[in-house]
């Protein structure tokens, strides 16, 4: 399984129970705070990516979320935010790539989060 790409950031991604709000006529906007993170994460990962082209491929994404506390929490609700921002960087062209995901949380001394897109082995191309 060949690594596309990895990263890693301190603390941990929005959830998306916090990403939007509610305004009139029941519209949701995405949080200004969130639109920020996501905005400052994108820049890292079109920094560490520096190629001129997204991956074209489908992947699959490893997270591992560490974190120094026990509170309560859904892995799920925080890889939204996170693998928006790979398309948005131009790592992957879209998240219909994503074939797998593996999320885990661990603890640790401090929250961090890494992310790692990986070649998908679950499929093998058909020879033209």
């Amino acid at each position: 399984m060949s690594m596309i790409f990895r990263l890693e950031i301190e603390g941990l991604p929005p959830s998306v129970n916090s990403m939007y709000r509610t305004g009139k006529f029941s519209a949701r906007y995405k949080r200004p705070e969130v639109a920020e993170w996501q905005e400052e994460l994108t820049a890292r990962m079109r920094e560490c990516w520096n190629k001129p082209l997204a991956y074209m491929d489908v992947v699959e994404v490893h997270v591992l979320f560490t974190v120094k506390d026990n509170r309560r929490w859904d892995v799920d609700n925080r890889l939204k935010a996170l693998l928006d921002c790979l398309s948005m960087a131009g790592v992957i062209h879209d998240d219909s790539q994503i074939w797998g995901i593996v999320a885990l949380r661990v603890k640790g001394e401090y929250s961090r989060t890494r992310i790692e897109v990986r070649e998908y082995t679950g499929m093998r191309k058909k020879s033209a």
